[in-house]
């Protein structure tokens, strides 16, 4: 596999609904893709395809079908959480737990603000995908030596 192929592979985990950052990440790892660049290409491939689906979304509420459907899902609790800081929390580390179009798609019908969205799609780019790939270098680590030590005592 060539390099422009192992980016492509980086990119499209990254963009896909299924995967996204977190197996992006180590792919790109495994791929033997250096770090820094690896981290660059994620947060900005994981930023664009964010705020592409704010802002398709947002259109896509001016349908009336969806917008009623939108208007009944969205409830006052539910609201005081986005208004919140729960919004933070859900666009920086939801997509990790949940992927970044669940995310996008949860908040943008109970009726986030879209700019927000974009602001903390941004932070997360810049503060989590690093932060994702220290930590799976770090397990990675952990790992190899525990099964190393398993196998000298086994």
């Amino acid at each position: 596999m060539g390099l422009f192929e192992k980016w492509i592979a980086v990119v499209l985990a990254t963009v896909n609904p299924l995967t996204g950052r977190g197996v992006a990440i180590p792919l790109g790892i495994a791929l033997g893709l250096p770090l820094i660049s690896l981290c660059v290409v994620v947060g900005i491939s994981n930023f664009v395809l964010a705020t592409v689906m704010i802002l398709v979304i947002d259109e896509l509420e001016h349908i009336p079908v969806i917008k009623r459907f939108i208007e009944r899902k969205r409830g006052k609790t539910i609201t005081r959480f986005i208004e919140g800081k729960g919004l933070f929390y859900a666009v920086t580390l939801g997509p990790l737990l949940l992927g970044t179009f669940t995310v996008i798609l949860v908040f943008q019908a109970l009726g986030t603000d879209k700019k927000r969205m974009i602001m903390y799609s941004l932070l997360s780019a810049i503060i989590v995908t690093p932060l994702t790939a220290w930590i799976f270098i770090a397990s990675k680590n952990l790992l190899g030596t525990l099964l190393h030590n398993a196998n000298m005592f086994g």
